[in-house]
């Protein structure tokens, strides 16, 4: 079953379209684990996948974060994406592909700005050999993000277009299966939903915490929310995950 497939099954079954970005911090690494463990058991129900990033990873390592995350997210029949951002030189990607689609992940996150030929190419060949996803970075949710997503490079045929509309259709181009876009920007997820068509996911970051409204971003065109630190900060997660249910339309 491919990625896709896979969490759209899940977003069906639990009736939400939340990816839950499981990105705790703790200097104490067994604390870490065990509030990692509890908050994703709290909302299993409530949410279509989970979302890895760095922090955890570098915490707790790649064993640990194997046997005791994405095995529970697999025993609740939920895809896991690393969210690794991949943006290097081809044989540098492909090693980093491969572990963590071997470790179990389901999806990596990478960026188009490293180009195909020697590139992501790389990346996709490994994906496209175990059945997994890419997601392709297009554009962030953090303020900062506009400077360099929204600049408007020259074109050969001279007209200018906007960075963020480039990786759009480089990610329809490379067949990706997916794309980020902050849900701080929901007119650049109404363009990104324009020119990618209505079937490629938008999956957007940015909900609750650093302000990015869920129903303004799904409106705009966004397949599904990635939720962190408005849950896992929460007192009760489940509490805070249901308020982010907004199931897919039948």
């Amino acid at each position: 079953m491919s990625f896709e497939d896979r969490i759209l099954r899940a977003a069906d079954k639990n009736g939400t379209r939340t990816v839950l970005a499981l990105d705790l911090e703790d200097a104490n690494a067994s604390r870490l684990l065990k509030r990692s463990r509890e908050v994703l058991h709290s909302v299993q129900g409530l949410i279509c996948g989970v979302k890895i990033n760095r922090q955890l990873v570098m915490a707790l390592g790649l064993n640990a974060v194997r046997d005791s995350i994405i095995k529970l997210a697999n025993d609740f029949s939920l895809p896991t994406i690393m969210d690794a951002k991949l943006n290097d030189v081809g044989h540098t990607n492909r090693f980093m592909a491969r572990t963590y689609f071997d470790m179990g992940f389901d999806a990596v996150i990478a960026s188009p700005i490293a180009g195909w030929e020697n590139g992501l190419d790389t990346v996709f060949e490994a994906a496209h050999s175990r059945e997994k996803g890419v997601i392709l970075l297009t554009y962030m949710s953090n303020p900062g993000a506009e400077a360099f997503y929204s600049l408007t490079t020259h074109q050969p045929d001279g007209h200018g277009k906007p960075v963020f509309e480039i990786l759009t259709d480089l990610a329809v181009e490379w067949k990706a299966q997916g794309v980020i876009v902050g849900a701080t920007q929901p007119q650049v997820i109404s363009r990104v939903r324009q020119l990618a068509g209505p079937n490629l996911p938008i999956y957007s970051p940015g909900v609750g915490a650093q302000g990015g409204d869920p129903k303004t971003a799904l409106d705009a065109g966004s397949t599904y929310l990635i939720v962190g630190r408005s849950i896992y900060n929460s007192s009760d997660p489940a509490k805070a995950a249901m308020e982010f249910r907004h199931p897919i339309p039948s």
